[in-house]
This record gives C-alpha cells, structure tokens and sequence, in this order.
C-alpha cells in the first residue's frame, strides 16, 4: 500500500542520568531538557544539577521567544510548564486525579498504579500513557496536543526523577 503510513504519533521522554539530560523524542525530533543550573559554570552548580527539579527544554526549530522550562513541586505535587508567558499547572487531588488547564481546557490525568495514565478532555480520553524507569511515553493523541503534552511527558520524568531522590 503505498503512500500509506500506518506509523501513529508518539512521544517518548527518557532520563538519560549520565549525561544530565532528559530526551524527549516527538516524532523524528529530539528535543533536550537540561537542568537549569547546569547553565551556569562551576563545580557547584553542576553538583546543584544532579538534583534539579527544574528543566530547560531546548527545541530544534522554535524560537527563543518559546524558551520552556518545566519544573516539578513535590510538595504540592504539581508539575508546572512555562512556554515563553505562558503557564500551566497541574493539580493534584488527595486520592483523585491530576488536573491541568491549557488553552482555556480542563484536562483530568488519571493514573493507575501500573504506571499507564490516560489525559481525558470530560469523558473523553486524549491520549495514554505509561510510565517506565526513568521515562514516560504518550500515545493515541490528536496532533493539536503534541506540544503541549511533550512538555508535560518531560514533566512526568522530573516527577519520577524527584520521587527517586528524594522518595
């Protein structure tokens, strides 16, 4: 059958510990997450690295002006996306689901205990997920989405990262 592609749209963030950096593979892209401090120079601040919960997201092909920096709050379990001025949150519930805000849209993020997720628009699911050792995959979403839940993927690894440190 040729002409067809029956390739479906994935992302995929992986911890790559050695190096410091968080890849995230969006289609044929990589884009690379690095610890906030690892851009200042000194021992100090590549020590401060290793145990960032702050990410700058390097992009090929945007602008500086969409400079991302994604972080993880343990304490209140909230993921945060920063995309030039924009913002989102995740909220965490006791016992309930992750809520997040993007373009005027409440997402909920259900989680199960084996690691697969699923974004959900109401009722409807938007995507899944799993995750893995030191790394998160998203699936089965509309390519609307692809940026916004790539950022959220690098998230999901800063969590899992920071709940490894500091568990």
């Amino acid at each position: 059958m040729a002409g067809y592609s029956f390739e479906r749209p994935m992302i995929r963030a992986t911890a790559r510990v050695l190096k410091n950096v968080i890849e995230v593979e969006v289609g044929p892209e990589v884009w690379t997450g690095r610890p906030v401090e690892s851009e200042s120079p000194g021992l100090g601040q590549r020590i401060a690295a290793l145990f960032s919960t702050e990410y700058v997201l390097d992009r090929p092909n945007a602008s500086r002006d969409g400079r991302s920096i994604i972080s993880y709050r343990a304490k209140a379990d909230e993921i945060r996306i920063q995309v030039g001025e924009d913002l989102w949150k995740t909220k965490a519930t006791t016992f309930g689901p992750m809520t997040i805000l993007y373009g005027g849209v409440e997402y909920t993020i259900n989680e199960r205990l084996t690691g697969r997720f699923a974004v959900l628009r109401g009722t409807e699911p938007v995507g899944v997920g799993r995750l893995g050792f030191r790394s998160c995959v998203i699936e089965e979403y509309p390519p609307a989405l692809e940026v916004f839940l790539a950022h959220l993927s690098l998230g999901y690894v800063v969590r899992t990262l920071t709940w490894e440190m500091f568990g």
